[in-house]
């Protein structure tokens, strides 16, 4: 089994039941000590169930970067060095950004979607390497791109435009920070099967949609199948750990091999994996 180096690993968006809950679990099996944070207090209680003792989860806005800050420092005084941050924050929050182009008020929801996808990233990521960079040790941050920032879907430009941002500035990142001891790399999921999935349009909620679900995943994904949260996790947990020590300014696919077989949209430019009836109804209009 991994193993990680003692001390403590900072998971931004630990709650909620999927990747990031995930990820608490994985690191705190590889000997590692969790800060888990979590905008709300649903994932904060999400965390702390699957943490227990020796760990630390608190609610917070990762963009108020002053308390972001003392609460590192307190963590990091209470339960050891901090050696790694994994950042999985972000998503689609509102079927309603899932629409055509020229349909969209393009600076609200873009701007909706970049604070949700970019900007807590960016502010877990400076608070921790400030705390590196004082340490003087170095250590490891992931962030949780998606295989939309890379290929595109028709219908997501905001959610792919802010991952596609994420994955440059993963790289601008390790390119600064690499001098100071700090490697910076980035996870790109495909469609991962997880708790906030299932309760959006992109799920299965009937047989029919479980059968139309079982087509897509077939005719696009090499693997046959969608993914679960530890096999992201599992990729987290590499890159944090020493088996990755010259590794840095990476963007790796965690996707079944669907990105090599991209596009995944089909004739209506709607992709496969929107299963949801009243969903694709209203886009096939356009």
């Amino acid at each position: 089994m991994l193993e990680l180096a003692a001390g403590l690993y900072v998971v931004a968006g630990a709650g909620g039941g999927g990747i990031g809950t995930d990820t608490c679990v994985r690191i705190a099996e590889a000997g590692g000590t969790v800060l888990g944070l979590d905008k709300t207090a649903l994932g904060c209680e999400t965390a702390r169930a699957v943490l227990g003792d020796g760990h630390r989860v608190v609610q917070i806005d990762l963009e108020d970067e002053a308390r972001l800050e003392a609460v590192l420092a307190d963590a990091q005084r209470d339960l050891g060095t901090i050696r790694g941050l994994a950042n999985i924050v972000g998503g689609i929050p509102d079927r309603k950004l899932v629409a055509p182009l020229l349909d969209l008020d393009g600076q609200a929801n873009f701007e909706r979607l970049i604070r949700l996808n970019l900007l807590p990233g960016l502010a877990a990521s400076r608070a921790v390497a400030r705390m590196m960079q004082a340490h003087g040790e170095g250590g490891s941050i992931v962030n949780t791109a998606s295989m939309v920032g890379q290929v595109s879907m028709a219908y997501a430009a905001g959610y792919g435009a802010s991952k596609a941002a994420l994955m440059n500035l993963t790289r601008t990142m390790a390119v600064e920070w690499g001098r100071i001891g700090i490697r910076v790399n980035a996870v790109s999921p495909g469609t991962i099967k997880t708790a906030k999935i299932g309760r959006d349009s992109l799920n299965t909620n009937s047989a029919e949609q479980a059968d139309a679900e079982k087509v897509a995943e077939r005719a696009v994904i090499p693997l046959g199948r969608r993914g679960m949260p530890d096999d992201v996790s599992n990729v987290i947990l590499f890159f944090l750990s020493d088996l990755s020590r010259y590794v840095s300014g990476q963007i790796l696919g965690v996707d079944g091999g669907a990105m090599a077989r991209a596009p995944y949209d089909d004739a209506d430019n709607i992709s496969v994996f929107i299963t949801d009836a009243d969903t694709r109804e209203r886009l096939t209009r356009y």
